[in-house]
């Protein structure tokens, strides 16, 4: 259970910076949008699921079980995008290796008891 409360904090912290540079607009954000060549509204789109996704992890660890399973499968098809689009654009390996990351933590959260 610890590490379902760990693991559950640290990545709903990280998709709020995540998605919080897509919504506000941060210089580094904006350029990996360019090099996507992603609709603006997409992007902020997907900065605010970041944000819904992150929440859903926290509300997950209260009392809700299901909302936090649901949130950990949004957010792991989010990253499975991620990964995708930055293959399809030949984007940096470290890139690549930090959604794949995300994305394995996720199966895990996901198949952790809670």
């Amino acid at each position: 259970m610890t590490l379902t409360i760990a693991l559950s904090v640290v990545l709903a912290l990280l998709f709020v910076a995540t998605g919080a540079g897509k919504l506000f607009g941060a210089k580094a954000s904006l350029e990996a949008r360019d090099q996507f060549r992603m609709n603006p509204a997409l992007w902020r789109t997907i900065g605010a699921l970041e944000w819904a996704g992150a929440a859903g992890l926290v509300a997950g660890l209260a009392s809700w079980d299901w909302l936090g399973r649901a949130a950990t499968v949004g957010l792991g098809l989010l990253m499975a995008g991620a990964t995708i689009t930055r293959l399809r654009f030949d984007s940096k390996p470290t890139g690549v290796v930090l959604d794949l990351v995300l994305l394995a933590l996720l199966i895990l959260l996901l198949f952790l008891d809670r």
